[in-house]
């Protein structure tokens, strides 16, 4: 097993990109980082009322600083010359434009925010490699599947959302985020990068968490597209007050690519290019209710909600119609666009740790980015006012 490969990814699934107390060389460096070079900001931990749904344990807010800086530390370490980017899931896929399409026959209690009515929305999609360093397609990986529906309206969850009409839905190639709390992606970012990806390794092990090392190795595939293949929001979301919910996108498409005989580095965004050259690309979108707190819980991401007591049901069709889409332009706003849970209706606010941390880490170091990139965060405008159907200017 690459060990090195699997702690990578774990910190990758975080998308921010082990049982002893904090050691002497960790409280050094949040003194050294505490004069915030880059005047970034974080919220105190303030993420407005919080849902019936969640437990925050003591403690976590500093957890989460502490993450922020560190893997902002990492960034200007990996791009010390430019561009800096992302932190995790840094090598594009592909940046599509799509259509969200709500179902008219959604159960009553999931006419939620955008669920409420049926309704045809303009999306971006940008589809990603998780590992923290852009590789080749060969290689083993997690794959991320981050839309970014525009034109919605309704109340907004404030925290840390500067966008004022979209609605993010991020999701992977994977069921669970085996390191599913806020403490293990805090030890596992910290031993990884301050000490060695074998420490953190060893820690696990020796608290008896070696299943979770199983469950990232088994997470990496080699898979024929990502037009293929299922995606799981992995972490919790409110669904009006009264539900917590899991998404999940399951491939619809009359076409399926192979696997090619020799796995190029770019045969994923081949196969993509392929498909889309003549034929649309469909995915179901479903929504899973939780339904016992105990075995469906929110403050652990790692646990997989079961589909035999919770089917996923059909609430939206994601179309991604044919286009072209390796272009300049589709290369710089891949980069541009920012995916956050917090830009989100009231009505899908993030709920559990995960997501907790997600909001601030993912702020914080998309305004590192731009920053150092000189460029400005921004909500794309509607893709369906810029580009004919094939994506061409």
């Amino acid at each position: 097993m690459n060990y090195r490969g699997v702690i990578l990814t774990a910190l990758a699934l975080a998308s921010f990109a082990c049982s002893k107390a904090v050691t002497h060389k960790e409280a050094e460096f949040r003194s050294d980082t505490a004069n915030e070079r880059y005047n970034m900001q974080f919220s105190d931990g303030k993420l407005g009322s919080k849902s019936t749904f969640e437990m925050v344990p003591a403690g976590e807010t500093r957890l989460i600083q502490d993450m922020a800086r560190l893997l902002q530390e990492k960034m200007a370490k990996d791009y010390p010359e430019g561009p800096v980017k992302r932190d995790a899931h840094p090598k594009n896929l592909a940046c599509l434009q799509a259509e969200f399409i709500v179902e008219p026959n959604i159960p009553a209690a999931l006419k939620m925010g955008i669920f409420a009515s049926p309704a045809a929305y303009p999306a971006w999609i940008r589809i990603s490699s998780a590992s923290d360093k852009i590789q080749s397609d060969k290689i083993k990986d997690v794959r991320g599947f981050a839309i970014k529906i525009m034109g919605v309206k309704g109340e907004r969850f404030q925290v840390h959302n500067e966008e004022k009409e979209t609605q993010d839905f991020i999701l992977m190639s994977h069921p669970v985020m085996p390191l599913g709390t806020v403490k293990l992606f805090h030890d596992a970012i910290y031993y990884s990068i301050k000490w060695s990806p074998l420490v953190f390794f060893s820690r696990l092990v020796l608290s008896g968490n070696f299943h979770i090392l199983n469950e990232l190795r088994k997470a990496r595939q080699n898979q024929t597209s990502p037009l293929d293949i299922r995606y799981w929001s992995t972490t919790p979301y409110l669904c009006g007050t009264d539900h917590a919910v899991k998404y999940s996108l399951v491939p619809a498409s009359n076409l399926k690519s192979s696997l090619p005989p020799i796995l190029t580095d770019s045969y994923l965004t081949e196969n993509m290019e392929k498909h889309l050259a003549a034929n649309e690309a469909s995915f179901d979108f479903m929504i899973q209710v939780q339904k016992d707190p105990a075995r469906m819980p929110v403050e652990d991401a790692g646990v997989e909600w079961n589909e035999t007591e919770s089917p996923f049901i059909k609430v939206a069709t994601v179309r991604i119609p044919p286009q072209v889409f390796r272009t300049r332009e589709r290369e710089e706003l891949a980069e541009d666009l920012s995916f956050s849970p917090a830009h989100s209706l009231t009505d899908h606010r993030p709920i559990g740790g995960i997501n907790r941390a997600r909001v601030e880490i993912y702020r914080y170091l998309s305004e590192f980015r731009h920053k150092q990139n000189t460029r400005h965060l921004m909500e794309p405008d509607n893709p369906l006012h810029k580009e004919i159907d094939h994506g061409q200017r």
